[in-house]
């Protein structure tokens, strides 16, 4: 994987982080609180209102406005991919967006609590024990 230093910045360059800025300690953030049962039904319940329209509504990245040349990096379900997504990257992708391929940002439209519900919901999606933080259902507390 190549890495560049940018103005205090990492670009990443894999098929996953393409067009990514990530900030260097983006992949250390931890959620404030901890993963439950209600934590996750409102991530799902926000995904669906704010996400599903381009990936899908099993995150597969076949939403109705989702661009077919991007589905392989808006698939949110694949465990291929994990390690370069712990939660800390997915809150920053959720809350800061990108512009190509356009990933919006929703730092306007939702709280940072809002945005870690999310992050707890879209790790389901992914094969139980694929990554870091593995916050599949077992893995939280209710």
């Amino acid at each position: 994987m190549a890495m560049w230093v940018i103005a205090g910045m990492v670009r990443v360059t894999t098929a996953q982080q393409s067009g990514w800025i990530i900030p260097p300690n983006a992949a250390a953030e931890t959620r404030p609180t901890a993963v439950t049962d209600a934590t996750i039904a409102a991530g799902k319940k926000l995904y669906t209102s704010k996400c599903e329209r381009c990936h899908g509504i099993a995150g597969k990245g076949d939403g109705p406005d989702a661009n077919p040349q991007y589905a392989h990096e808006m698939d949110l379900t694949k465990g291929d991919d994990a390690a370069q997504n712990p939660d800390g990257v997915v809150f920053y992708k959720i809350w800061n967006g990108r512009s190509s391929p356009r990933m919006p940002a929703f730092s306007e439209l939702i709280s940072k609590d809002q945005a870690w519900a999310i992050v707890s919901y879209v790790q389901t999606l992914r094969p139980k024990g694929s990554g870091p933080d593995s916050s599949g259902p077992s893995a939280h507390s209710s």
